[in-house]
């Protein structure tokens, strides 16, 4: 049958890209205008590009359906379909499209409802009027808001917060952490929207708040130690970067993961495909953590483009306005390159079976027409560039306070997951052996530990963590290079201190050696450890090294000093040492202090 529809337009006085930001999250605008929590299972079966059977409330009666894809495009438009498996209407469909005026914009609702029987029109004509009114209102309050304060509205606080609890989680991490950022996450978990405090992402927050991320994560590590916070590790799909399963500890990650909605499975790794979030603690806080939607484009920011593509028919789709590099994608992984620059063709036209090979060339806002010879599914044009806000586990398990409070949060035995860039720290104690017989063995022991006070305090403060002692020997790692290196400078510069103190430390050196690559993460003797060629280069770039010297690649050398991190540094020439199991040409320099 012909589906009801019923429009409701606004005329804004804020500008699209404010309004896009608040209405395009379908998750705070369906708990903001009163819609029942919904949940979902898998769909399986062919023949639908719907991925998941939804379950909720609608008008006081208990409804199942098969949810599309959303359909959008970047501050333009986007709609929802669901069919319906039973009751008045075969299908339901909500969409929202953004028109820029000369001043603010206009805000189109549209609500459409499909009946089964012609005689249930009346009744659901109504039932879609009143849907619009709810969304229709709720565009008002956002548009007053952004025009009057600069943001749209806050949903209020969802569930109970037990006050003691609350005060004493707060004092406790009042102890260790910088006092501006306890009061914004105690805040955060007192007054915050369950929608805010049931995924707190520190990355975002820290961007949010003006500070540097590294800190806010570490606060919120202190967080759960304080009993204010639980931590969790959310599996992220590599293509619409939406998380597709939630584990307590590492321990419960296994080495692959899959993504219903865009068919794929993929191998884990710790810098894409894992991400640390928080949620009050249970006993601080009760949150509802929904879902009120799965779908929509703020889930999706690096997505600027998505389409149904009905079975054996087409979609068109607008390429981004913006200049750039961009994938074109289909479910199930088949995808190209898209290049996005002026003079280039208006138009493109192929089948999802041509998908791959070189890149497509098309110029801003060109029009993309995308055939399918096969079942119903969808296709989306994706950022290839894009600031992430996930504070991912590379990023966490290289924090020293994550090896320090959360020693116990490690991989499963025989599990190994890739990391595709972490920087690793050797360093060793030279004339150590001979000060034993020298001076016996407490007096050498003692200055031995003294030493690792020396090189550990630099690592930490460098936002370095250490991995293990082996011997006299330190390995620390760092999830940044340049944190590496400004480490290593720093342990050299406080060594020569160290070694000035007395005359049986002068009879020792430290040289030190540092390398970044990719490598694998592996529980060993009950902590999280690295192995790999880049573990073996940066051990025998250590022992080229001399008394008081860094070895370090020569191209890190060179980011190193741009950076101006090699300011109070002399750097030698440049040379090839043969490392032993290391097949590799490697270009290495010695850095010593001036």
């Amino acid at each position: 049958m012909t589906a009801l529809v019923i429009r409701r337009a606004v005329d804004c006085e804020s500008d699209v890209c404010s309004l896009w930001d608040a209405l395009a999250d379908t998750e705070r605008l369906n708990r903001a205008v009163g819609m029942e929590r919904v949940s979902f299972t898998p769909r399986s079966g062919g023949g639908s590009a719907a991925r998941f059977i939804g379950r909720t409330v609608l008008s006081g009666v208990a409804a199942e359906y098969d949810e599309l894809p959303f359909e959008f495009e970047h501050l333009t438009r986007y709609k929802v379909r669901r069919r319906m498996h039973g009751g008045p209407a075969s299908e339901l469909s909500f969409g929202v499209s953004f028109e820029p005026l000369v001043t603010g914009a206009r805000v189109v609702v549209e609500v459409a409802v499909t009946p089964r029987l012609g005689l249930l029109s009346p009744f659901l004509r109504l039932t879609a009027a009143s849907s619009a009114r709810k969304f229709e209102a709720e565009v008002r309050r956002v548009d007053r808001a952004i025009a009057t304060r600069g943001k749209p509205p806050a949903l209020p606080r969802g569930g109970a917060v037990d006050e003691r609890a609350l005060a004493h989680a707060a004092a406790e991490l009042t102890k260790t952490c910088d006092s501006d950022l306890v009061r914004r996450l105690v805040a955060l978990v007192r007054d915050g929207s369950d929608v805010d405090a049931s995924r707190i992402r520190p990355f975002a927050l820290a961007d949010e708040w003006g500070r540097d991320r590294r800190d806010v994560l570490a606060a919120a590590l202190a967080g759960v130690k304080a009993g204010l916070l639980e931590l969790r590790w959310e599996l992220v799909c590599p293509s619409c970067r939406v998380a597709s399963g939630t584990v307590p500890t590492l321990a419960e990650l296994s080495t692959h993961g899959a993504c219903q909605l865009c068919d794929l499975e993929f191998g884990l790794d710790l810098d894409e495909s894992v991400e640390a979030t928080f949620a009050p603690s249970a006993a601080v806080r009760e949150v509802d953590a929904g879902p009120y939607c799965i779908g929509g484009p703020a889930r999706v920011p690096h997505v600027v483009s998505q389409a149904v593509l009905s079975a054996g028919g087409a979609a068109s789709m607008r390429a981004p306005r913006e200049e750039g590099r961009y994938r074109l994608f289909v479910r199930g992984g088949r995808s190209t390159e898209l290049d996005v620059e002026p003079g280039a063709d208006a138009e493109l036209r192929l089948t999802t079976t041509e998908l791959g090979g070189e890149a497509r060339k098309v110029r801003p806002g060109a029009t993309i027409v995308l055939t399918h010879p096969g079942d119903e599914t969808h296709a989306k044009i994706e950022q290839r560039a894009w600031t992430s806000q996930a504070a991912t586990a590379r990023e966490v398990t290289a924090l020293a306070a994550f090896r320090r409070d959360f020693a116990s949060d490690v991989l499963r035995p025989g599990a190994a997951l890739r990391v595709s860039r972490v920087t690793l720290f050797f360093s060793d104690l030279t004339g150590s052996t001979q000060l034993y017989s020298e001076v016996g063995d407490a007096v050498a022991f003692r200055l031995v530990q003294d030493h690792f006070d020396v090189v550990l305090g630099a690592v930490e403060r460098r936002r370095g963590s250490l991995v293990k002692t082996i011997g006299d020997a330190v390995m620390a790692v760092f999830a940044s290079e340049e944190d590496a290196v400004a480490a290593s400078l720093e342990v050299l510069r406080d060594f020569s201190a160290f070694r000035a103190a007395s005359d049986t430390r002068r009879r020792v050196d430290i040289k030190l050696g540092v390398f970044g690559g990719p490598c694998f993460v592996v529980t060993a003797n009950g902590i999280l450890d690295y192995f790999g060629q880049t573990v073996n280069i940066a051990a025998r770039l250590q022992a080229q090294a001399e008394s008081g010297e860094l070895v370090v690649d020569e191209a890190l050398c060179g980011r190193a000093a741009a950076l101006g991190l090699l300011r109070d540094a002399a750097i030698g020439a440049p040379w090839s040492p043969k490392l032993k199991g290391v097949d590799e040409a490697i270009r290495a320099v010695r850095v010593r202090l001036a």
